[in-house]
C-alpha cells in the first residue's frame, strides 16, 4: 500500500506551481544530463522550492542557490511531497 501511495503522489517538476516545496524522487535522464544536474546540485532526495514556472523554464531553489531548468529537462524530474 505504501508503494502505491508513493507512486500516486509523484509528480513531474515541470507541472508544479510556484511556491510548492517538494523532494526529488527520480531523474529519468541520460547519464550526461544526470551529471549536468548533479553539477548544479540537483540530485535524488534533494528538497527544492519552485520559485517560478514560466513557459520556457522552471526556476527552483536549493538552499540559497537559484537554478533555471529548461522545460524539457524539468519534465524528466519526478518529485513528491516533502
Amino acid at each position: 500500500k505504501l508503494l502505491k501511495k508513493i507512486i500516486i503522489n509523484m509528480k513531474i517538476l515541470s507541472t508544479l506551481c510556484t511556491g510548492q516545496n517538494v523532494l526529488i524522487n527520480r531523474i529519468n535522464a541520460s547519464a550526461d544530463k544526470k551529471i549536468k544536474l548533479l553539477g548544479l546540485g540537483v540530485s535524488v532526495n534533494t528538497k527544492i522550492s519552485i520559485l517560478k514556472n514560466r513557459d520556457g523554464d522552471v526556476v527552483i531553489a536549493i538552499g540559497n542557490a537559484r537554478i533555471s531548468l529548461g522545460r524539457g529537462l524539468a519534465s524528466l524530474i519526478e518529485v513528491g511531497e516533502v
